[in-house]
C-alpha cells in the first residue's frame, strides 16, 4: 500500500497518509490547522489504473483458462472411458477366442493321442515278432559261423587280423612317447621315413632301449640302432604301439601260439555285444506295450 508524504503548510509538520485519503481535508496533529490531502500525482494514479487493469485482465484470462481447462479434461475423461470399454470388449473376445482354441488343440491332441497309441500297439506288436526271429536268425548264425571258423583257416586269420589292427591302433595312445617321424626321402629310412623312438618300449610298456632308431624292419623282426649299439628285437618283444608306426601285419604282433585262443576269444566277444545289443532292443520294445 503506497503513502502520500506533506508537509503543514502552518507549522511544517511532516505527515504520512494512505494513498485512498487523497483529497480529504483533517486537521495536522502538531498544529491543529485543517489542511487537504493533496491528489496522487499523475503518474501514480496511471499506475495505480494499470494495476487495477493488469488484475482485470488478469482475472479474466485465468477464468477462462480455467475454463478451457476443465472442458478439455471432459473430454479427455469422455474419450478414456470410451476406448476403456472398447478395450474391455477386445479383451473379452481375445479371452473367448483363446479359450477356444485352447480347447479344439486339446481335442486334436486327444485325437492325435489315441490314433497314436493304437498304431503304436500294433507296430511295436509286429517289431516283438521280428525280434523273435532275429533272436532265432541268431542263434542259427552262431553255429554256422562257428562251424565256418573250425573248418576255415582264411576266415579265422582274417578275423583275427581285423581284430589286431584295432589293438594296435589303441595302443598307440598308451606309449610311453610318441616316436619322432622325419621324412628323408625315397630309398632312405623305413620308406623314406626316419623313425626315431625316444624311449623304445616293451611289451608292458618298460623301457628297453633309449633314443632307438628303426633301421630295418622284415616280417616280424626289427632292427634297432642306439648310442652304443644295435639289437634286434620281434614284434612279439615291443610294446603293440610300435607297430601302429611300422610297415608290418598287424597279426604279428600276437604270438602264434595264442592265436587259437584268441580267435575263440574275439569271436565269443562278437557274440556276446551281439546278444547284448539284441537285449537292449527287446527291452527298448517291451517297454512301448502297455500293461496287461
Amino acid at each position: 500500500m503506497a503513502l502520500i508524504n506533506f508537509d503543514c503548510p502552518e507549522c511544517g509538520h511532516n505527515l504520512e497518509v494512505d494513498e485512498r485519503g487523497a483529497g480529504f481535508i483533517v486537521k495536522c496533529p502538531e498544529c491543529g490547522n485543517p489542511l487537504q490531502i493533496p491528489d496522487l500525482p499523475p503518474a501514480r494514479r496511471w499506475t495505480r489504473l494499470a494495476s487495477a487493469v493488469f488484475v482485470f485482465v488478469t482475472l479474466i484470462v485465468l477464468f477462462a483458462a480455467t475454463a478451457w481447462f476443465a472442458r478439455q479434461t471432459r473430454a479427455l475423461r469422455e474419450d478414456l472411458a470410451d476406448q476403456q470399454a472398447a478395450f474391455s470388449e477386445l479383451q473379452e473376445g481375445a479371452q473367448a477366442a483363446a479359450l477356444g482354441q485352447e480347447a479344439e488343440i486339446a481335442r486334436l491332441r486327444t485325437a492325435v493321442t489315441e490314433a497314436r497309441l493304437e498304431a503304436s500297439d500294433a507296430l511295436v506288436q509286429a517289431a516283438l515278432d521280428a525280434m523273435d526271429e532275429a533272436e532265432a536268425l541268431a542263434r542259427e548264425l552262431e553255429k554256422t559261423s562257428r562251424q565256418f571258423l573250425d573248418n576255415h583257416a582264411g576266415e579265422r586269420t582274417a578275423l583275427l587280423r581285423e581284430h589286431m589292427k584295432q589293438v594296435v591302433e589303441a595302443a598307440k595312445n598308451s606309449l610311453p612317447a610318441a616316436p619322432v617321424l622325419t621324412d628323408v626321402g625315397p630309398g632312405r629310412g623305413i620308406q623314406g621315413r626316419q623313425i626315431i623312438f625316444p624311449v623304445l618300449p616293451g611289451p608292458e610298456g618298460q623301457p628297453l632301449r633309449e633314443n632307438a632308431e628303426i633301421t630295418a624292419v622284415e616280417d616280424d623282426k626289427v632292427f634297432v640302432r642306439f648310442a652304443g649299439g644295435s639289437a634286434t628285437y620281434s614284434l612279439e618283444e615291443l610294446h603293440p604301439g610300435v607297430a601302429a608306426y611300422l610297415p608290418v601285419d598287424r597279426l604279428l604282433v600276437l604270438p602264434r601260439r595264442q592265436w587259437a585262443g584268441e580267435v575263440l576269444r574275439v569271436h565269443q566277444m562278437q557274440s556276446a555285444r551281439r546278444d547284448e545289443r539284441l537285449a537292449q532292443l527287446r527291452q527298448a520294445i517291451e517297454s512301448r506295450l502297455p500293461p496287461e
